[in-house]
């Protein structure tokens, strides 16, 4: 395991700096499986390994992995899982999740990556893992798939699902678009240079004119 993330760490590494125009780091990328779960489903937020190579191989090395799977199984029977994605797709933030994806320093960052060979080295070497390929070939044996395929079968999962509706979030989803205010924050954030990211974002942004004295 430590030998597979070295080689990959370091494949990233060899990657050329990005412009020096880039967007601010983002947040810490997800660690564990559910965080994965959550990061994925999340509309606010899952643009950011689509705007970076580098996080790009960070997310398919996880998501590649038997135990996100498992994970994933046991959180698409959650109603919730579903519920806070719906909410996140309809908050504004949502937006300038994915307009980021225009800016020419993302554009940029991406033409460097697929020019370079190790980038391919490191998504190669992510899916042919032979230890991973080791712990796939597992999967069928291991007691938390079989404890997940069980699940399905629980009947207070079903429950749970008739239940939904009631949730006050969902509530709070199907009375947005009657409130005035949500198609306010919305054009509000597709007016906002910095939703296209910041090369973006400086260019459009007047410039300011000194006050005369």
């Amino acid at each position: 395991m430590k030998i597979r993330q070295l080689h990959i760490a370091c494949a990233l590494a060899s990657l050329a700096a990005p412009p020096a125009f880039a967007a601010d780091p983002a947040p810490a990328m997800p660690k564990s499986a559910q965080e994965w779960v959550a990061y994925l489903s999340d509309f606010t937020r899952n643009a950011e390994m689509l705007a970076d190579p580098k996080k790009f191989v960070a997310a398919l090395s996880q998501v590649s992995e038997p135990s996100f799977l498992v994970t994933a199984l046991e959180s698409v029977m959650d109603p919730a899982l579903y519920t806070r994605s719906a909410a996140s797709a309809m908050d504004p933030k949502a937006y300038g999740n994915y307009a980021r994806l225009m800016d020419p320093a993302v554009m940029a960052a991406w033409t460097q990556a697929l020019l370079d060979p190790q980038f391919f080295t490191a998504v190669v070497y992510t899916m042919t893992d032979p230890g991973k390929l080791m712990r796939w070939g597992m999967v069928p044996m291991d007691p938390k798939v079989t404890a997940a395929a069980l699940n399905m079968l629980n009947p207070n999962q079903y429950a749970r699902w008739m239940a939904a509706p009631t949730d006050p979030r969902v509530l709070g989803m199907a009375t947005a678009p009657i409130n005035p205010a949500w198609y306010g924050a919305w054009g509000g954030a597709m007016a906002n240079p910095q939703s296209y990211a910041p090369l973006f974002g400086n260019w459009m942004m007047p410039t300011q004119v000194m006050p005369m004295r």
